[in-house]
């Protein structure tokens, strides 16, 4: 068979030459055998993974991805839910595109995991395969993020994993990628290892605003209002100071710090 990322002949699970997963599932709806990773059947046209049917109008079937779980029984101030619920859509946005551009982290070759050869439909995402370490984190941040901010729930899906694996390689150590892969496992709803990410990038500038903001979010979405009202307090106080430091970072953030501040004086209820 040809690969259908690359068009090489292939065989057994994977593309020889591009990684490209080769497995395939029954559609439910006909029976057809589709690649796995496939968003709609190739013999009807049903969706395979939360999309919409083949010429549906363009956002039918979406879901806006929840970041947030409901827990009213967890005693957080009603409108700390609402500004929790909703900061990280605000954050995604303010961020803008390349949201990466931090040059300092390592660029070695690639490790991919299955299904990263070209599949999936994700504005940057080409052989990832070929590009450098790094190169593939950008891409799939920014694939992941923008789904998210379109509310694109499928291809959430389909590229959160995989831009997990490749920060699980890089394995980023400073504040600013830290930053970055607490925001994924955000996305993911995985507070708890967004809170950890955030730790050890406060543990070595403990001051550093866009870890207080991302662990204060954390905070929230665990349920922990005592955290979140000390993350944000800490991230008012520190405020003005930190950015007139401008610490390494900061620079490809500037539209998003009125934002998380703006957040913190409504979650605290100051003015």
């Amino acid at each position: 068979m040809k690969c259908p990322a690359c068009g090489a002949a292939a065989s057994g699970n994977f593309c020889a030459s591009c990684g490209q997963s080769l497995a395939t599932k029954p559609c439910s709806a006909c029976g057809v055998q589709v690649l796995e990773g496939s968003r709609f059947c190739t013999g009807c046209g049903a969706a395979m993974s939360g999309g919409t049917k083949a010429g549906a109008p363009a956002g039918a079937g979406r879901a806006r991805s929840r970041v947030r779980p409901e827990s009213p029984d967890q005693g957080i101030p009603n409108l700390g839910w609402w500004v929790a619920g909703a900061l990280l859509v605000v954050t995604i946005l303010a961020l803008g595109y390349p949201i990466l551009t931090r040059s300092d982290g390592p660029t070695g070759g690639a490790v991919a995991p299955p299904g990263m050869g070209g599949a999936g439909g994700g504005a940057g995402a080409g052989d990832l395969t070929t590009m450098p370490l790094e190169e593939q984190g950008n891409v799939l941040f920014n694939d992941v993020m923008g789904s998210n901010s379109a509310g694109d729930s499928a291809d959430v899906a389909f590229w959160l994993p995989k831009a997990l694996f490749v920060y699980g390689q890089l394995n980023p150590s400073d504040p600013d990628g830290l930053y970055h892969y607490a925001l994924l496992y955000q996305v993911g709803g995985d507070f708890e290892a967004a809170l950890a990410k955030a730790g050890e990038g406060l543990a070595q500038i403990p001051d550093y605003l866009l870890l207080l903001a991302v662990a204060a979010e954390a905070s929230v979405g665990l349920g922990d209002e005592s955290a979140a009202q000390e993350y944000y307090g800490q991230y008012l106080d520190v405020f003005d100071a930190e950015m007139e430091l401008m610490r390494p970072g900061y620079e490809h953030h500037t539209s998003i710090f009125p934002v998380y501040r703006e957040e913190a004086l409504a979650f605290l209820g100051r003015s």
